[in-house]
């Protein structure tokens, strides 16, 4: 007894950093629907694409939280026998969920950089042959998480007879797609640099850019890491060693959410600092009577309001 492991679990933490970061990356997704809605006011399929990522990180997190409620974190040998199931279970539907949590977002950056490139598209070939290729290795590798073994559901019921393909054919996959997705990770956080030099954008375009830019080498770095972990899948106690491996994988879909969103901020933060600088000299009061006249210009709703009859506040600017 005294070789066991002690009996901890690393599932609260996942638990607390996975929501933590859901809930950032959602709130930036949220962020950006209300710029495109009501600032510039181009809604378009880019933004559903993102809608439809966030959703599937959502539900992916939270079919985590299930395995962890399970015993998903702790060491294999202090899990009760009756969850096992339900922990390989959970654990297995959420990888065919989260996977396009993480890849579509890197297509909505791809489409912002190409749309900047303008008729200017000498190198597009590259984003999306890149993007493309990441499409097609992560639709491959949950197709052959479930089709490796006949029946499929061996996956969870571990005890039952199974023919199933040699281990490395998966593994494979995974590699391949995990060092892609960092490969493109790399290469959407240099390429706007390329294209800055020769493009004129708008101040707060560029800073969208550098957001995109930074954010991106952070997700390349969650995507090594994250290819490093896989050889955990093999573990006899995987329900604790891969703990590395999902928390990294989160970590990239958090940011790359957040990087496809980077390029609406600037223009939503731009709008938010005006408005609390003109409301220091062009204060707007609910009035229903208007005995002198007064106006002033309302720069939240862009139209001419009625004043009461107060003293007019001068910019000392001026």
């Amino acid at each position: 007894m005294g070789d066991l492991p002690p009996d901890e679990s690393r599932g609260p933490t996942l638990n607390i950093v996975c929501w933590l970061g859901a809930g950032i990356s959602t709130t930036t997704v949220l962020l950006r629907l209300y710029s495109r809605r009501y600032l510039t006011r181009n809604l378009d399929w880019s933004d559903a694409l993102i809608v439809i990522a966030a959703i599937l990180h959502i539900a992916s997190t939270a079919l985590s939280s299930v395995a962890i409620s399970y015993g998903a974190g702790r060491h294999l040998i202090y899990i009760p026998p009756e969850n096992i199931t339900p922990v390989l279970y959970y654990s297995t539907i959420l990888q065919p969920v989260g996977i396009p949590a993480f890849c579509i977002p890197k297509l909505s950056v791809v489409l912002f950089i190409v749309k900047l490139m303008g008729v200017e598209q000498k190198g597009a070939w590259l984003l999306w042959g890149s993007i493309g290729i990441l499409f097609a290795c992560h639709i491959l590798s949950p197709v052959m998480l479930f089709a490796q073994c006949n029946p499929p559901d061996h996956l969870w019921h571990t005890m039952e007879p199974a023919k199933c393909l040699p281990s490395e054919v998966l593994h494979t996959i995974t590699y391949v797609g995990g060092a892609w997705s960092a490969f493109t990770d790399l290469l959407l956080a240099v390429y706007p640099a390329v294209i800055l030099r020769k493009v004129r954008v708008k101040r707060s375009k560029k800073i969208g850019i550098i957001l995109i830019m930074g954010l991106g080498f952070f997700a390349m770095i969650a995507a090594i890491i994250k290819t490093t972990q896989l050889s955990n899948n093999n573990s006899p106690d995987a329900s604790y060693d891969l703990f590395g491996l999902i928390l990294t994988t989160y970590i990239e879909t958090d940011i790359v959410i957040m990087a496809a969103c980077a390029p609406t901020l600037p223009k939503l933060f731009k709008k938010l600092f005006r408005k609390d600088e003109d409301s220091k000299y062009n204060p707007t009061y609910n009035s229903r009577s208007n005995p002198r006249g007064y106006q002033a210009f309302d720069s939240e709703n862009n139209r001419i309001v009625a004043l009461e009859a107060l003293p007019i506040k001068v910019d000392p600017r001026q």
